[in-house]
């Protein structure tokens, strides 16, 4: 099982000597520099892995306020989102699996809005979008919105050949996939929820023994490392 955090909670150094996989955020808001990835590739060791988040315009409607940190242009926003396998996003796409390279990254998170809910529309969208990028690598998807039942993500996970990615203690279990992929988000009150010990233990119990346990709280590179020393106790 490795642990994690989701985003770089300090020093890069430190960070790599202590953890065995990061996954990218920035990669969601906008494209990462050629030079910025092969520095993270050359200060990690050979062994430590790199998840990225995929674009917003992929997933994300224009309008989403994430936008805001993105480089793309007003018109160019309006041929994005909800899986539209349109030139801008193609484009993109393009550059994202470019850097993903340099970093030897094979595994890819969507996370997609409540906005996007099951509609026939939506699903054929994700069928055309993930049949194009088949052969690419390993596609790893967090659902939001309760219309997303766990039969819906199940049978979409299963169909599209995606990693159910879910907070187990938030979201419920994982549905569907080949090994675990759990993103903690902290507490329905807070993100800056500190995880006790015995929810830890509870973590545990749901991942099983082969996949990610990635931290995206307020204390996230604390928490990481206690999740790290209850493993090699």
């Amino acid at each position: 099982m490795k642990i994690g955090c989701c985003g770089f909670p300090g020093a890069l150094n430190r960070y790599f000597q202590e953890l065995e996989v990061v996954e990218i955020q920035v990669s969601f808001y906008r494209q990462i520099g050629e030079q910025q990835a092969q520095n993270w590739r050359m200060k990690a060791l050979e062994s430590f892995e790199f998840i990225l988040k995929a674009p917003q315009c992929v997933t994300h409607p224009p309008k989403s306020p994430t936008y805001r940190r993105s480089h793309l242009s007003i018109q160019e926003k309006k041929a994005c989102g909800n899986f539209t396998l349109s030139e801008v996003v193609k484009r993109e796409m393009d550059v994202f699996l470019v850097r993903a390279r340099v970093l030897e990254a094979e595994k890819f998170l969507f996370q997609t809005p409540p906005s996007f809910k099951p509609t026939r529309k939506n699903l054929k969208a994700m069928e055309a979008f993930f049949s194009h990028y088949r052969e690419v690598g390993i596609f790893l998807w967090e659902p939001r919105g309760e219309e997303w039942t766990p039969q819906i993500i199940q049978e979409t996970c299963q169909g599209l050949g995606l990693i159910h990615a879910t907070d187990p203690l938030l979201e419920g279990p994982q549905l569907w996939g080949d090994f675990t992929y759990f993103r903690l988000h902290g507490s329905l009150k807070t993100y800056r929820h500190d995880y006790t010990p015995q929810e830890m233990e509870a973590i545990l119990e749901l991942a099983g023994k082969e996949g990610y346990i990635m931290f995206n709280n307020h204390k996230m590179w604390k928490n990481a490392l206690e999740l790290k020393q209850l493993i090699e106790v």
